[in-house]
């Protein structure tokens, strides 16, 4: 991995807070996927956290400048102040090759819908699950509102194969985003007591899209096409050039 602050190598007192904000790309062929939902959701969150816009074209160059001609990369943005951009630049990730089977755990996210530093909490109940054999762990509210897993949107499909949002708090990700520009969407709320009815479920993020197998030990219907169809659809939608 390699990290620039204001396209110059980071100091460790320059990365070492956990306070603010970030996105996470993934960039082929030097493009990203949704960028301008990735530039859109930085300048929001900063707005609202830091008080001031956030230059979009300045974004975009610095990551140019950390990619450093490389193609195929995971990139995050980093603002953990008001005035610098930190961009991290590592290797390019996939998501997981097979359905996942995630526990509910009961916890949701402060101030869910910014992506923001320090995550510690989420982090902690994805090893918790993992150590009991899921593969991750399903945020749910006191009242087992369903909201999102510890790193992605979780979407679940109707009957007729349009996707149903979760309405309890969480991350509007570009993911989702992509998702429900391509595909018949809608959101209510829905709870751990009506997974039964689900026709399916899948996880989304800028990583990709993954079939959720089951929920604490529950099997969902093998949406295994339908899951298929949904990132289909994303995968038309082009590039956009850093």
């Amino acid at each position: 991995m390699r990290i620039e602050v204001d396209g110059r190598p980071a100091t460790a007192e320059q990365v070492a807070s956990t306070d603010g904000h970030f996105t996470a790309m993934q960039v082929r062929g030097g493009g990203v996927q949704g960028l301008a939902h990735h530039l859109s959701r930085l300048d929001a969150a900063h707005r609202e956290i830091f008080g001031q816009p956030l230059d979009g074209d300045r974004v975009r160059h610095l990551v140019r400048h950390a990619l450093a001609g490389q193609a195929d990369a995971s990139v995050r943005v980093v603002l953990r102040d008001p005035e610098h951009v930190a961009v991290q630049v590592a290797d390019p990730r996939r998501p997981p090759a097979h359905p996942q089977h995630l526990r509910s755990v009961p916890y949701l996210r402060p101030f869910a819908h910014l992506k923001h530093l320090g995550g510690f909490a989420q982090a902690e109940w994805a090893r918790r699950a993992r150590r009991e054999g899921y593969d991750d762990a399903l945020l749910v509210g006191p009242d087992g509102a369903v909201a999102e897993s510890t790193t992605a949107n979780v979407g679940f499909l109707e009957p007729d194969g349009d996707v149903v949002w979760p309405t309890a708090p969480h991350l509007r990700g570009t993911g989702l985003a992509l998702v429900a520009a391509t595909s018949p969407s809608g959101s209510r709320p829905v709870h751990l007591q009506d997974l039964a009815g689900v026709a399916g479920a899948f996880l989304v993020n800028s990583i990709g899209i993954v079939a959720v197998a089951s929920v604490d030990g529950a099997p969902l219907p093998d949406a295994a096409a339908r899951v298929e169809a949904v990132r289909s659809a994303v995968a038309a939608v082009p590039w956009d050039a850093v």
